[in-house]
């Protein structure tokens, strides 16, 4: 991340030496470009020669060529020795922060998806000025892969062309396509991209969702949209490194991705999503390569954290036993969109060596906001006039006489304070951590803080991310659903590993380094045939001396005109705007809802549910659907779209129904797996309660209840009663979520399972009129779900008004 680097003197940064160099072995430049300075380390295996550290420039291009000037000067070493340079940059993942619409472009969305996901189109969940920015053209085809692998539909050639001219008429030159199921097997995806391409001919960006995110189709589609809405920006962008880096001769550039890898410039300007947390990652290798190279950091039980202080914000993350940082959870938002690629699990608080103090009576604070990169201009101890967190234990005549000691012991507990907080947030394991600090800003950090047993200040902790993007390796991955038959798991797993090691070696990796860090195998519930998930990844050094043809910048843009205007940025500097500190410091964008003074909309005996109170309930219903019937994630985006189209989603008050009132059960059986990537249609929930009301012989019904208040099936209820214009009954049949119909509370109360009734949404229904028992028909209706492609809308016996009051009570409102 950024820092600001401070000496225990007056004097500037300058060069650290660690051996003199052999003047035939090669070299490995590292470079992160950050908010407030751009840091620059020659290495020499794991030997620091030399590091630079200076303020980021507004021209980002000429700020990577100053810092490589100097590094290589003070390494006293001939360019030609400098193999290769490894940059880590935040101007991809700051383009979508600052919704910059000079660096974003227009993009068309092509889902390869039969009947199914059109409730839940893309753009929905956006916030609303990315969504104006970025949002330009949606297209449904029919294609797309059922879990065990069968198409859902063969990919129409036709319709992609009719895509494509209204593609063309829009003069969007930005397209992602999507397919369901496209991890794990791509063909559709790929044969769409080329039949669009040559339909649209040159000029035009199409790119593949398996490329770019994992399972999770509506999280792996909003990566692929911001992915392309950034490729032009990207390729001026990595362009601007390229011609900076050219300086140096004949000399590879590589840029570092989220997981601390690396990518050459030509797939990081058509990957820029890849590369929007490298700064935290970098910084918890480096800072694991020094601790470890000075024997600073012994093994033990100790979970280890690293924090990382720059000149306004201050990351901390836990590192592995693997060198690198935790990931993050399975979804991540980014700017406020939701998505499901890998980045470092890391907590952000706005405290760095630039934090501004405050006296407010006897009660000092520190920050949010910093003065930056002009710390050496605006703080007391440089000459300025502005109070910041290092002038509280810098020491000279200025900091001596304008700094009372009283608020350097008071602002010096704030920073412990919030340190504290933050340690204890990321820690997951009991009694103190050990940390390694790192950061030019790390000097503010005082030797004893709560939850911390050890404190490690490695050699070279200002440049600590310079040092981890010039260790940066070669990653290979695998992920992708296999179906056991010939092969067990365990030579699917083999032969996935095989081939993510193939991977890593033909993108530049030493087959002898190489070493599985992930494997991750998942069984598919609700498939008959042993679909399983499965994920496997590896890394590996760089081979000395690898040769692959690195291309031009001339040839990164490919027949565009080089926009050096695109490389100019607003470094961090000092600001009173809150908001605009708070998304410097985190990936997400939060819009705040005052809770105290909300109120939901109530008329008589219906609650008129708002965007606000879809969110509470996502939330809730979230909870009670864990380790059970999955997150309401992809129906909850098809409810926004109702209530944005105009549609009105409401609860009835249960108490006051009628006796004689029909209410209809309805909701998904299936896989929840299946659910987060084959994302419901319009007709599966729809087709299987018409099915039961012709089994019953009923013309219409009064409302809907769900069968599990926990995870999807609330939503889907809620989608059910908005598509028949009914009202949703405020409770469900058992409180939570529960994998067993038979088990809740309507069929404790002996009331039949059947009539009932499965669709699959394309025009397959299976209607069940009786059953023996409750047991017999669950296992009819379950027998069903897995032939209808694992997933299938459901709907059961209607109940009536008086036993629908003999359910769990206030459901959805309590």
């Amino acid at each position: 991340m950024s820092s600001v680097a401070i000496q225990n003197s007056s004097e500037r940064p300058r060069a650290v030496l660690a051996a003199m160099p052999s003047k035939t072995s090669s070299c490995v430049i590292g470079i992160d470009v950050g908010g407030t300075n751009t840091d620059s380390v020659i290495l020499q295996g794991d030997n620091v020669l030399a590091w630079h550290k200076t303020p980021t420039t507004s021209d980002i291009q000429e700020g990577v060529e100053r810092a490589i000037e100097e590094v290589v000067k003070k390494a006293d070493i001939a360019p030609k020795h400098v193999e290769s340079v490894k940059i880590g940059t935040t101007q991809f993942v700051n383009a979508v922060l600052e919704q910059d619409s000079s660096k974003l472009d227009k993009v068309a969305v092509i889902r390869l998806c039969g009947p199914y996901s059109r409730g839940s189109p893309p753009f929905v969940d956006f916030p609303s000025k990315l969504r104006e920015l970025m949002q330009g053209h949606i297209g449904y085809v029919d294609g797309g892969y059922q879990v065990d692998g069968n198409p859902i539909a063969h990919l129409s050639v036709e319709q992609l062309k009719e895509q494509a001219a209204i593609i063309r008429s829009k003069s969007i030159r930005s397209i992602v396509v999507i397919g369901i199921y496209s991890p794990s097997n791509p063909a559709q995806e790929e044969e769409a991209r080329s039949i669009l391409s040559s339909e649209l001919g040159h000029g035009y960006d199409v790119s593949c969702s398996h490329a770019i995110g994992r399972l999770g189709f509506l999280e792996r589609e909003n990566a692929g949209i911001l992915n392309a809405s950034l490729r032009r920006f990207a390729r001026h962008v990595i362009a601007g490194f390229s011609y900076a880096v050219q300086r140096l001769g004949k000399c590879k550039l590589y840029i570092t991705l989220n997981d601390g890898t690396l990518s050459k410039a030509t797939t990081a300007a058509e990957y820029p999503v890849r590369c929007f947390s490298s700064g935290p990652t970098n910084s918890a290798r480096g800072a694991a390569l020094l601790a470890k190279s000075q024997n600073l950091d012994t093994p033990d039980d100790r979970e280890v954290l690293v924090v990382d202080v720059g000149g306004t914000t201050t990351d901390i993350c836990a590192l592995l036993k693997t060198g690198y940082p935790r990931q993050s959870a399975a979804f991540v938002k980014i700017a406020g969109v939701r998505t499901n690629f890998t980045i470092p699990d890391v907590h952000s608080i706005a405290l760095g060596g630039g934090s501004l103090i405050r006296i407010k009576g006897d009660r000092t604070s520190v920050g949010p906001d910093s003065v930056g990169s002009r710390l050496e201009k605006e703080g007391i101890f440089f000459g300025g006039k502005t109070m910041t967190a290092t002038d509280l234990v810098m020491s000279n005549a200025r900091t001596d006489t304008l700094v009372p000691s009283s608020v350097k012991v008071s602002g010096l507990d704030e920073i412990a304070r919030a340190l504290e907080t933050g340690i204890d947030l990321v820690k997951t394991k009991q009694g103190d951590a050990k940390v390694i600090l790192v950061g030019g800003g790390s000097i503010i950090i005082a030797e004893q803080i709560a939850g911390i047993g050890e404190i490690i200040r490695p050699k070279y902790l200002e440049v600590a991310n310079a040092v981890g993007a010039a260790i940066g390796k070669i990653s290979g991955a695998v992920d992708t659903t296999v179906i056991p038959g010939a092969k067990t798991i365990d030579q699917e797993i083999e032969e996935a590993k095989s081939l993510a090691i193939e991977r890593c070696v033909a993108a530049g990796g030493n087959k002898k380094t190489v070493e599985v860090v992930e494997i991750d195998v998942v069984p598919i519930s609700y498939v008959t045939n042993g679909a399983t998930r499965l994920l496997v990844r590896v890394v590996g050094d760089l081979v000395d001396g690898y040769e692959e043809n690195f291309d031009s910048p001339e040839s990164l843009l490919d027949g565009e005109t080089f926009q050096k205007s695109d490389l100019k940025i607003i470094p961090n500097g000092l600001s009173d705007d809150i908001e605009l500190i708070s998304k410097g410091s985190s990936y997400d964008v939060v819009e705040q809802v005052d809770i105290a003074s909300y109120r939901p909309r109530i008329e008589g005996d219906l609650w008129y549910l708002s965007e606000v109170d879809l969110q509470f309930l996502q939330d809730g219903t979230g909870v009670l659907g864990v380790g059970s019937c999955g997150e309401p994630y992809p129906t909850y985006v098809a409810c926004l779209e109702a209530l944005r189209s105009g549609g009105d989603i409401t609860i009835r008050r249960q108490d006051t129904f009628p006796d004689d009132g029909v209410v209809l059960v309805a909701g998904f059986m299936g896989a929840p797996s299946v659910y987060l990537e084959r994302i419901p249609g319009l007709h599966e929930v729809s087709d299987a309660m018409n099915a039961v009301m012709r089994a019953a012989d009923l013309k219409t019904f009064d409302a809907v209840i769900p069968n599990e208040i926990g995870g999807m099936n609330a939503f889907e209820a809620f989608l059910a009663a908005y598509r028949f214009k009914k009202s949703v009954l405020d409770t469900d049949l058992v409180a939570r979520a529960y994998p067993f119909i038979w088990q809740t509370v309507r069929c404790l109360n002996d009331l039949p399972v059947a009539p009932a009734a499965v669709a699959n949404g394309a025009g397959q229904t299976k209607t069940f009129k009786t059953a023996r028992d409750n047991l017999e028909a669950e296992d009819l209706m379950r027998g069903a779900c897995c032939n209808l492609g694992s997933l299938t809308g459901m709907c059961t016996n209607p109940i009536y008004g008086v036993e629908a009051r003999t359910l769990p009570q206030n459901s959805f409102s309590h």
